[in-house]
């Protein structure tokens, strides 16, 4: 046999893998109720929610994107490992316990059930679910860009690219209807394990290329291009204002938030499996972007004239022609773990919030959580199918992507804030959080596609910082005219919040 269909036959046992933990019974929905298929209603424990989380973080981001990062920046990447602390200390611990707590108590589903029950009902709700789900595609897009190329390149084209997303795509839609968030959890268990492993394997693999030494690497990657290891990088993006803003308000801040977060924190058994979580998960995070280093700096030694989506394709590249094959495999799967990880839970968030805050709130009110269910896994195939077909267009190096993500759910922080953390005045109204978005989302996206126009030296600052900049005092001017949230709502909110973190 020729080496690529070493990797093909590991990629297949993979794929069978997953789909028995995604489909067994111990995945099976217990209760035909949308709070048991969409979370899990009597909640996760540690060990399988910490995995599932971890393994959500590290998306195509992981493998390949931030080898591709490395690829095309240099040094300048390693401040990813900042966030990894900061996230679980800082949004998990606080915010995320919070939201677990809320969840448990008023049994909400989705994000905006939580914003909702605070700021008010009605078409807010709407506007809140589908801003989120528009913010998701480009995530969902990146996570499934990513191991496709990956998957190609490592079979050496003979499973093309298209081929490659409509493999995950059809992965991902047969685990996530049959077993809703369970599935989703229980393959990211597998999946994170899988992906650490491969990782690993692949920095010390990339060590072999270069004589098993890492001073020699970094000393081959000197003399090719020494800015490479140098601040601001290669392409001068890593200046100070960036290493401020980037690791925090780009990554951290609105990692927390995504949807997915949501889900998880609302499956967690307690708000102390959730703090124990944000207090050790960042181990995990912050052991993957250290061989990535290693890997991306190889892959550029070999492939230095590679730039934009071709920084993403150098690991592929480096597997096809260099690696054994079932080593290649391997690393393959591993890739698919990291892209199918966030996938999954993405398609299972976002179908949540069409169908309990767009569909059962105004199409069809009152029937069946069965039928909600039902429709819930038709809104899954219609994600799916999009995320795929967006993913056939080249968009460019993942972290891009991601970027224009975390532009958009970084400007919903406002709005989380004002919920989990009570304050003795009511900042914020409905119309305030909504102009706050709007203001947030238009600065934020002008300036990640024009700011290096028009913006100094000195204020490049990352670009959902700057929309939270035009953001906050939007909404606080608009909440000063327009009526504030019912104060029996807030009340009960803050009751159950001061209740669990600030009993007499």
């Amino acid at each position: 046999m020729e080496s690529w269909h070493y990797t093909i036959i590991i990629v297949i046992a993979y794929a069978l893998l997953i789909l028995w933990l995604g489909t067994g019974k111990w995945a099976k929905v217990e209760n035909a109720r949308m709070d048991d298929y969409f979370k899990v209603g009597p909640g996760f424990g540690f060990i399988v929610l910490y995995l599932g989380i971890a393994g959500g973080f590290h998306t195509a981001f992981a493998i390949p994107g931030s080898m591709g990062f490395y690829h095309e920046h240099g040094v300048a990447f390693a401040v990813n490992i900042l966030w990894t602390v900061f996230t679980p200390l800082g949004m998990i611990y606080f915010i995320g316990s919070r939201i677990t707590c809320l969840g448990r108590k008023f049994n909400y589903i989705t994000p905006a059930d939580m914003l909702a029950d605070y700021f008010g009902d009605g078409k807010f709700r709407a506007f809140i679910a589908l801003y989120i789900l528009s913010c998701c595609i480009p995530l969902m897009t990146a996570n499934i860009t990513g191991p496709a190329r990956l998957l190609s390149g490592g079979t050496e084209g003979h499973i093309p690219y298209w081929l490659a997303l409509a493999i995950m795509g059809v992965m991902v839609t047969i685990y996530v209807t049959s077993s809703g968030i369970r599935g989703v959890t229980w393959t990211t268990v597998a999946q994170a394990i899988w992906m650490f492993v491969a990782i690993w394997a692949a920095a010390f693999w990339c060590l072999m290329l270069i004589d098993g030494d890492l001073l020699t690497l970094f000393n081959k990657v000197k003399e090719t291009r020494p800015e490479m290891l140098t601040l601001p990088g290669p392409q001068g993006l890593a200046t100070p204002e960036w290493w401020l803003t980037w690791p925090v308000f780009g990554i951290a801040l609105y990692w927390a938030i995504l949807p997915r977060g949501f889900m998880f924190f609302y499956s967690s058994k307690s708000v102390e499996t959730t703090k124990k979580i944000g207090l050790t998960v960042g181990f995990y995070l912050m052991a993957l972007y250290l061989p990535a280093m290693v890997i991306g700096f190889t892959a550029y030694t070999y492939y230095p004239d590679l730039t934009g989506s071709g920084a993403d394709s150098s690991f592929p590249r480096l597997l096809a022609e260099y690696a054994p094959a079932w080593f290649a495999g391997m690393i393959v799967a591993g890739g698919l773990a990291a892209g199918m990880s966030s996938l999954d839970a993405d398609t299972n968030a976002n179908s949540a919030m069409l169908t309990k805050d767009v569909y059962s709130s105004f199409i069809n009110k009152g029937a069946s959580d069965r039928h909600y269910i039902s429709v819930g896994r038709i809104f899954v195939v219609f994600l799916v199918a999009i995320t795929v077909l967006a993913a056939t267009k080249d968009w460019g190096i993942v972290v891009l992507m991601i970027g224009v993500t975390a532009s958009m759910i970084t400007q919903l922080l406002p709005a989380v804030i004002a919920v989990t953390v009570p304050m003795k005045r009511v900042w914020f109204t409905k119309a305030g959080i909504v102009a706050g978005i709007i203001f947030g989302l238009v600065a934020s996206l002008f300036v990640r596609f024009f700011g290096r126009e028009f913006l100094p030296q000195g204020f490049r600052f990352d670009p959902s910082f700057w929309g939270l900049v035009f953001n906050i005092p939007a909404a606080l001017i608009v909440s000063h005219f327009t009526t504030k949230p019912d104060p029996s709502s807030v009340a009960r909110i803050r009751k159950a919040l001061d209740d669990e973190f600030r009993p007499n």
